[in-house]
């Protein structure tokens, strides 16, 4: 009998693919509830043909519109042995039926509702900087798109869909140390090692040879050779001097100012302590062997390759990203955080958007969900609940109004009751438990996420204050350059230090081993938003009005703007929850 099924199935699912049609699970489980499903099958793939905007995905919401009356009559027996396709209205409002002349009155009323606010929703509609591979500021304002009082019913196909995603990298429980000397030796070595190899996939670096070998040269001579900065400067005449090591040693490094490779010099421009560089230039061996110089005149960093092709889903759901939410402080912006409640819930907007939000499976909270307690001076002041279980309290209750068919995913954050230093570990059970008891997966800061096969790394962005301020073409206000930075130094904070904190652990979590499909980072309130080398980049802002200490480092935050990506096309357009009334 088993057998029997596995075929069925089988001999199904090869007639819609040959069809060019994609079937959920749920749906096929549908129609193998029919009593003959291989003699209805032809009827059902010719049905499928005529229903208007039908995309290829068949959705159990798809097969309640089939028209054929004796297979619609079969198929709605199988279907309503689940009750996956109510809606959130169906299930709240239970009121009774309108009249014949009602539902032709609220027809009417969302077709011209609809007429008189399309506006673009996907990225295709939106024009893209092809020179600086931007996403254009252009956003979908949730009040162009009608009221909350709209009789608009839309059934979210994400809930068609199972969950399909695994944890790739979470430093949790993986961050033992004992603070001592070896252990931030044993970090630079795995720094070193895995910098290394990523730098060793460049073609150009093959013929690189260590330090030592170069420092035993007697005779002047091309060579090229990888390692770390040890320390940069400028000299008085505008060269650029600097000390690569590696782990035979050290050399001394200095790019003219008028080398014939500019792209040189606007790299070593951008260079920090803590990099990993290959150098190729004209050794000379200097008296008696000990003051060897390389006399660059090509340096290049790691980078990623231009050619990267991103990993998409085959299922047409999205992500959606938030961060800093702050609950628990006064400046929390909560009527905004309930608009995008509702838009979740499809209690917001026209058709076309509520079929947006339909689509949502994850979320992404990458930190600083709640405003914690002393995170920085006379926070007392700023907070309306001033005790972290409350804070954490408050905020499972408003997750709670999520739907269930989307999974959440929560990285702690630098406001989090967690070790301030990275690595940062997830929110304690004690803390959180009520958020674990909604199926919210805490993980620690950074981490990766595999979602319908697309690869997201997760970051809250620590450093890239430090970045900011070390390298004088960045903007506090513009995200996306700092996180390119990253991203071309394989590492996540580059520089030893700094601001941001790096605890010794045995392995770097902060280096960016895999190349994410998209990048995420929040932390500094700002919304970004583009690509680099095919990977999408994201600051996801905030939910949080300015508060004096932002105002202190010249931060005006965005609050309210939510990055929404369809995981099978990774186009991403920003959501702006905003009024103007």
């Amino acid at each position: 009998m088993e057998k029997d099924l596995t075929e069925q199935k089988r001999i199904i699912i090869n007639a819609f693919v040959n069809s060019g049609i994609n079937i959920t699970p749920q749906s096929l489980k549908s129609i193998l509830d029919l009593k003959n499903p291989q003699k209805d099958l032809s009827n059902l793939i010719k049905e499928l043909s005529f229903i208007p905007n039908f995309n290829s995905h068949l959705t159990k919401s798809i097969l309640k519109k089939i028209s054929n009356e004796e297979l619609q009559k079969a198929l709605k027996r199988t279907i309503e042995k689940s009750r996956d396709l109510q809606t959130e209205d169906d299930i709240t409002l239970k009121k009774p039926r309108s009249s014949n002349l009602e539902i032709k009155t609220q027809e009417l009323k969302v077709q011209m509702e609809e007429i008189s606010t399309e506006l673009p929703t996907k990225l295709e509609d939106i024009k893209v900087n092809s020179t600086e591979n931007f996403i254009t500021k252009e956003r979908l304002k949730i009040q162009q798109f009608g009221s909350t009082k709209s009789n608009i019913k839309v059934s979210p196909i994400a809930k068609d869909y199972e969950f399909d995603y695994a944890i790739l990298k979470d430093p949790t429980g993986k961050l033992y140390t004992n603070g001592e000397y070896s252990d931030f030796y044993q970090l630079t070595l795995d720094k070193f090692k895995k910098l290394h190899t990523l730098m060793r996939k460049r073609p150009e670096v093959l013929s690189a040879v260590s330090i030592k070998n170069i420092l035993r040269l007697s005779r002047d001579v091309e060579i090229s050779t990888i390692g770390l900065v040890k320390n940069i400067r400028q000299t008085k005449n505008g060269n650029y001097f600097l000390e690569l090591e590696d782990l035979t040693g050290w050399i001394n490094v200095l790019v003219r100012k008028d080398s014939e490779d500019q792209e040189s010099i606007k790299t070593i421009k951008k260079i920090v302590f803590d990099q990993m560089l290959y150098v190729k230039g004209m050794y000379n061996s200097g008296e008696k062997f000990k003051n060897g110089i390389i006399f660059a005149d090509y340096i290049s960093r790691i980078d990623i390759p231009t050619d990267y092709q991103p990993n998409k889903s085959t299922f047409p759901i999205s992500l959606a990203l938030i961060s800093d939410t702050h609950i628990g402080s006064k400046e929390f912006e909560e009527p905004l955080f309930k608009r995008f409640l509702n838009f979740l819930n499809g209690k917001v907007g026209n058709k076309k958007l509520r079929e947006i939000a339909g689509r949502i499976k994850y979320i992404i909270i990458n930190g600083d969900l709640v405003d914690g307690i002393g995170v920085y001076p006379n926070q007392q002041n700023d907070l309306i609940i001033s005790d972290i279980y409350q804070q954490f309290k408050k905020a499972s209750e408003l997750l709670a109004e999520i739907p269930d068919y989307i999974k959440i995913f929560y990285i702690s954050g630098n406001h989090e009751p967690v070790r301030n230093a990275l690595p940062r570990p997830a929110v304690p059970k004690k803390y959180c438990g009520a958020l674990i008891d909604l199926n919210v997966t805490c993980l620690g800061n950074p981490s990766l996420l595999k979602t319908h096969n697309v690869n997201t790394l997760t970051y809250h962005g620590e450093s890239i204050h430090d970045m900011n301020l070390l390298i004088h073409d960045l903007d506090i206000n513009k995200p996306i350059d700092a996180m390119k930075e990253f991203l071309i130094c394989r590492h996540l904070a580059p520089i030893f230090g700094e601001k941001t904190q790096i605890a010794p652990a045995e392995k770097d979590f902060l280096v960016i081993d895999k190349i994410p499909d998209i990048f995420h980072t929040g932390h500094i309130h700002i919304n970004g938003s583009g690509k680099y080398n095919n990977v999408t980049l994201i600051n996801s802002g905030c939910f949080q009005a300015q508060t004096d200490f932002m105002k202190s480092f010249g931060i005006d935050p965005t609050p309210g703007i939510v990055p929404i990506i369809e995981l099978d096309t990774l186009k991403a357009f920003e959501l702006d929850l905003k009024t103007n009334n």
